[in-house]
């Protein structure tokens, strides 16, 4: 039986995947919801969503690259209470770095897309801003407030 999930579901598919199954396995992910039977109808409004969502990763990227064109290479300071070593009582987070770069430059950054360890120490670091293959890089300085 065909069937189209409607969940991503480990080690059987991902949402929106025309898949062939036995009967009997079809008929429980359809019972618990997770699957529809795949008619003509149906699998022509999978087609129409998957276009809708492709276009909408399309515009997603186009922003994500103006968003990076932007803010790359850019210096961000964040000021932290720190120790006399410069270790800092609060690290700062993806979340500081997107407030941060927000305040300079007007960009507003998904935290999700900064990929960075939580910075622990005062100095220059450079954190690593990335959505699928795009990516730039941000110059964080942390100074002793």
């Amino acid at each position: 039986m065909r069937i189209i999930l409607t969940t991503d579901i480990p080690k059987v598919g991902n949402r929106y995947d025309l898949k062939e199954f036995k009967d009997g396995y079809a008929n429980v992910l359809i019972a618990r919801g997770l699957a529809l039977l795949a008619t003509p109808q149906a699998i022509a409004n999978l087609q129409a969503k998957k276009a809708q969502i492709e276009k909408k990763r399309e515009e997603d990227m186009k922003v994500f690259d103006s968003i990076i064109s932007t803010i790359d290479n850019r210096k961000v300071e964040i000021k932290v209470k720190a120790n006399e070593k410069g270790h800092l009582f609060k690290s700062v987070s993806p979340r500081d770095v997107a407030q941060a770069i927000k305040e300079v430059s007007g960009v507003d950054i998904d935290e999700g897309s900064i990929v960075m360890d939580h910075i622990k120490e005062v100095g220059t670091h450079i954190v690593e801003i990335k959505k699928g293959n795009k990516k730039g890089k941000c110059e964080v300085l942390v100074v002793k407030a």
